[in-house]
């Protein structure tokens, strides 16, 4: 009887553990884009970067993003050294990184396709100086995946970038900042 009782409880456990694990559901990307951009009547300056990584954490409540500085691509080669090297100090500081830090994931239904709206907050570090970001983030849900695509404004003085009088007319203070990913199940390998 108790050989039984124990693989009764040994089958109860390993199913618990399954149904919790599959609860947990983590998604990623390595192939999310972030651009920002400004505007001014002496200059466009547009930047891309493909290969930002992010992960939904749906049992933590996490969403998180990170990209290497150096990553940003420019239509003029100059402006993107100018950027990394004057700028940016991407030698030093080479990542740039969010956490959210409120964000109700509940809400999002990957059993039913379509869009839901989810206000995150969240920490944006660049330079080792955090911002607080507040946005909505529109989530797409299509056959069990999904995307999802933000925006929001930062400037260069809230991470002390210093920008050099010469320049200060072509450079915005306001950056608009787009982002956008598509996510895959996270599964170990």
């Amino acid at each position: 009887m108790n050989q039984q009782r124990s693989v009764t409880i040994l089958i109860s456990a390993y199913f618990l553990f399954s149904i919790a694990y599959l609860d947990a559901q983590t998604y990623f990307t390595k192939e999310g884009v972030i651009s920002f951009y400004s505007h001014t009547p002496l200059e466009e300056i547009e930047a891309v970067n493909e290969k930002a990584v992010s992960i939904v954490d749906f049992d933590n409540q996490k969403v998180e993003f990170s990209v290497l500085i150096k990553g940003f691509l420019f239509k003029n080669a100059l402006m993107q050294t100018h950027f990394n090297e004057n700028y940016m100090e991407s030698d030093q500081y080479p990542k740039a990184k969010f956490k959210s830090t409120e964000v109700d994931l509940s809400k999002l239904d990957l059993d039913k396709d379509g869009e839901y709206v989810i206000p995150v907050m969240g920490i944006l570090n660049v330079k080792e100086k955090d911002k607080e970001i507040q946005t909505d983030v529109i989530f797409v849900v299509k056959d069990g995946v999904f995307s999802a695509r933000c925006n929001f404004v930062v400037s260069p003085s809230d991470f002390d970038i210093e920008i050099p009088s010469l320049v200060k007319g072509k450079i915005a203070e306001n950056i608009q900042v787009e982002v956008s990913a598509d996510y895959q199940l996270y599964t170990k390998s």
